[in-house]
């Protein structure tokens, strides 16, 4: 009876592996990207024509902001309505297309004066992302010198139409060619922006399984400002049972297994490296029973939070143990329909995993997946939220000394006397109102420490 209880538990575990995924799936950004080819760039993204782009203003002294990197996808298809930017610190506009000979394709509307604008205005960053999906193409690029310095070119040009604080290479595709060259592309691409654009971030879209150690990950970690994790797509389109689009734990692959096995070695050694993006979308398949990780018969498509979110409630949420990821389910009355997202208790056990071990900090795809249901922006308060520059330590150095006082007094210039986007006296402005006079310095004496 024993042997038999081990073989079945066996069996289990083989099913569960091979049902969780094919070697390197296509994302979700690959799949959107595509679906949504002929889709125009939401109105609100764009501003009005002719609209003059503002630079990134310096947070407010005692705004609060996170307290590790957010870092946004913001899809043109999607809506930058509901976004609370005192919850953000990156805004990853998705996308400009790029080909294979370093010319870029459709920019999509870039820039998207309404979001740069407002983001800016509240201290969060634009990163602009730059994609290329057809592994053929990739390696053409990367590996021919004259087309790889037209993209460099191409790039900053357009990064700086937008006043865009850095660049995301979201490069994808199977084989491992082009991943034999990848690192030393990153390496030059981010030396040529951080000389030609000092303080651009430039960052790469990076597995969440390092399949058949195709990656060099450690390098290429080392070879740019950072990686974001693409930590989804476990379970999806290709998959013959339902299942976790995000597993925490379980399974041979999962996030944890991300963080601590793929990424060993930069998460032991730079994890300020690393942001662990998550999944603000599910899963829909049809199933043969009402059975978790039951057998499939289709695949309806991606889900997004702010439905999946109230169907849950609707249906009955179902948390599975063994990933710590939630799912719902209903019959039709033909079919078992089932659903495997993740809310904000799963993310939040996460956003603890990035914590515990002092990663840079988190993302998403994708800003707007939660329409205007506040659950998942309260998550991230509850986590991140709550940290402030801390008021007039003017110079960066951890106190408010006499070197402080010096500058505020060269700043102090009374009511309504503004100073402009980025000024270096913008530091001194501890109420927000664009100025330094005697209500900031009051507080400048309260602070003072030495």
């Amino acid at each position: 009876m024993r042997m038999w209880s081990l073989i079945v538990i066996c069996l289990m575990l083989a099913t569960v592996a091979v049902a969780q995924v094919p070697e390197e799936p296509r994302t979700i950004h690959q799949i959107e990207a595509a679906l949504h080819r002929d889709t125009p760039t939401s109105a609100d993204l764009l501003g009005r024509p002719g609209e003059p782009i503002l630079p990134l203003r310096p947070r407010a002294a005692t705004a609060s902001h996170p307290c590790a990197t957010v870092f946004g996808y913001l899809p043109y298809w999607s809506s930058s309505a509901n976004l609370h930017y005192d919850l953000l610190t990156h805004i990853a506009c998705f996308s400009v297309e790029v080909n294979a000979n370093g010319s870029l394709g459709d920019d999509h509307g870039w820039p998207w004066t309404s979001v740069i604008n407002t983001a800016h205005a509240n201290g969060v960053k634009i990163v602009l992302v730059a994609t290329l999906f057809d592994s053929s193409d990739i390696y053409t690029l990367i590996t021919n010198s004259t087309y790889k310095n037209n993209f460099f070119a191409n790039i900053k040009a357009k990064m700086l139409e937008g006043a865009a604080d850095g660049l995301n290479i979201d490069f994808e595709g199977g084989g491992s060619a082009w991943k034999a060259h990848i690192n030393s592309f990153m390496f030059d691409l981010t030396n040529y922006l951080h000389n030609e654009l000092p303080g651009s971030e430039v960052t790469f879209a990076g597995p969440a399984v390092n399949w058949s150690n195709e990656w060099d990950l450690p390098g290429l970690a080392a070879s740019c400002d950072g990686i974001f994790i693409m930590g989804y797509a476990f379970w999806g389109s290709w998959s013959s049972t339902s299942g976790p689009n995000a597993p925490l734990t379980g399974g041979t692959y999962n996030i944890t297994n991300t963080v601590l096995t793929q990424y060993a070695q930069v998460t032991q050694n730079n994890p300020e490296k690393l942001i662990l993006g998550v999944p603000y979308y599910g899963h829909h398949w049809k199933t043969t029973t009402s059975d978790a990780r039951s057998s499939v018969t289709s695949y309806l498509g991606p889900t997004w939070f702010y439905d999946d979110e109230p169907a849950s409630q609707t249906y009955g949420v179902i948390w599975e143990d063994l990933s710590q990821t939630p799912w719902y389910r209903w019959f039709d009355g033909t079919n078992w329909n089932q659903v495997w997202f993740d809310n904000a208790q799963s993310l939040g056990l996460k956003y603890d995993l990035a914590i515990d071990h002092d990663l840079q900090g988190v993302g998403m795809w994708a800003l707007g997946y939660d329409g205007a249901r506040p659950e998942l922006w309260d998550q991230l308060a509850t986590q991140f939220g709550g940290c402030s520059n801390g008021c007039c330590d003017m110079d960066g150095d951890g106190d408010v000394d006499f070197n402080d006082v010096s500058a505020h007094l060269f700043c102090l210039g009374g009511p309504d006397n503004t100073y402009a986007e980025g000024n270096f006296c913008l530091g001194g402005d501890t109420d927000g109102d664009d100025d330094v006079d005697m209500r900031d310095y009051a507080q400048l004496q309260v602070d003072w420490g030495g």
